[in-house]
């Protein structure tokens, strides 16, 4: 396989880095051209309800290594259920 990089491969690299930045730099100007501030960006300017900041708090803890570790975990788990391996995560 060739490794090395050609000068199309650094092309497109640098077109899409340019879209990318160009993306984000519109997204952080409000409709009338101000820049957001730190608040607006962490808080969404105190603009969403508690159910939807709660929400998200608990979809971004969960992560496919909490699921892989509670795996791991229910399989070394010595217990007269060893056939229902499969579902004791569902069930911690």
């Amino acid at each position: 396989m060739n490794s090395n990089f050609e000068f199309l491969d650094y092309l497109i690299f640098g077109i899409y880095a340019f879209i990318i930045l160009g993306v984000g730099l519109w997204v952080s100007r409000n409709k009338d051209g101000k820049e957001k501030s730190a608040e607006d960006y962490f808080l969404a300017s105190k603009s969403l309800p508690w159910w939807a900041i709660g929400a998200s708090l608990i979809a971004a803890n969960i992560s496919a290594e909490q699921f892989i570790g509670m795996s791991d975990r229910v399989l070394h788990w010595d217990s007269p259920l060893r056939p229902m391996n499969g579902w004791r995560p569902l069930l911690l």
